[in-house]
């Protein structure tokens, strides 16, 4: 089987793991999109050999499941489809006249519907200005209304409970100990995984500069939302799915033999996996 089969597998899965818990077919079809788009990322990350395939289905498994049970609902689940397929398309290896449509386009569709994402408008405007393609001249606003809605989102999170940033996180906010909040998401993504998603967001840093400027928005904008508002953002079980994929590919990349990376890289993906699978479904 060739190693891409498993973006629109993971896709099937994730969808169909969603119709189990929602029994909603739209929402089904929206986590479909994001469990492919999240392992395109982790793909991109880690390159396309058959190791990064298996981590990536493993780190896909464990983001479906945690979005899931943080946030089954249409919004959030497009909003991280279209944020990491930016991502992808920032981290990836591409010809030089690749076209940046497909990263800012997507870019825009995320931060709209959830600002944990909005700082990916900006790095996509950076990276449509560096490409050596043709751009119309009004491309140069993109990375500036990117930075001045990333400071604003982050004004919002840090500032309270106005109309405005309920109406773009989609909920209200509660007044709640940022301690306790992050051990509700300790507890959501569980501690193993929890480890490996951090260990593998700081692998994303040292990927490249579009790459690393793109993660460290997306850290930046939901750390604040979540820790000021008092609530888990659903971008933090993809993030930490995403590390933690990232963080099996480059362990089982330790190995030598091609049959040792794939044991070692579906074993960790099983054992980081089946907390939330099973909480999900016990």
């Amino acid at each position: 089987m060739r190693p891409w089969f498993v973006i629109p597998l993971m896709g099937l899965a994730g969808a169909g793991a969603a119709f189990m818990t929602t029994h909603d077919p739209i929402v089904a079809m929206a986590v479909g999109l994001c469990g492919a788009a999240l392992t395109a990322t982790i793909r991109a990350f880690l390159g396309p050999a058959l190791v990064g395939a298996i981590a990536a289905a493993g780190g896909a498994t464990l983001g479906v499941i945690d979005l899931l049970a943080v946030a089954p609902h249409v919004r959030a689940a497009l909003a991280g489809a279209a944020g990491l397929f930016a991502l992808s398309e920032l981290a990836r290896a591409k010809a030089p006249n690749a076209s940046p449509l497909p990263a800012a386009g997507a870019a825009l569709l995320a931060g709209v519907l959830d600002p944990s994402y909005v700082g990916l408008v900006a790095v996509s405007g950076i990276a449509w200005l560096t490409a050596p393609v043709p751009r119309p001249r009004g491309v140069l606003a993109l990375p500036v209304l990117g930075s001045l809605a990333t400071v604003f989102a982050l004004v919002l999170a840090c500032g309270g409970h106005s109309t405005v940033w309920h109406a773009w996180l989609g909920h209200a906010t509660a007044h709640r100990d940022p301690v306790a909040t992050l051990l509700r998401a300790g507890d959501l993504i569980g501690p193993l995984a929890a480890c490996a998603g951090l260990a593998g967001v700081a692998l994303c840093l040292a990927h490249g500069r579009l790459a690393a400027a793109a993660v460290a928005s997306i850290v930046a904008v939901t750390a604040a939302m979540s820790l000021a508002g008092g609530f888990v953002a659903p971008a933090v079980p993809l993030l930490a799915a995403l590390g933690a994929g990232i963080a099996i590919g480059r362990l089982a990349a330790l190995v030598r033999l091609p049959v040792g990376q794939a044991f070692v890289g579906a074993t960790t993906g099983f054992v980081l996996a089946v907390v939330p699978v099973s909480a999900l479904f016990t």
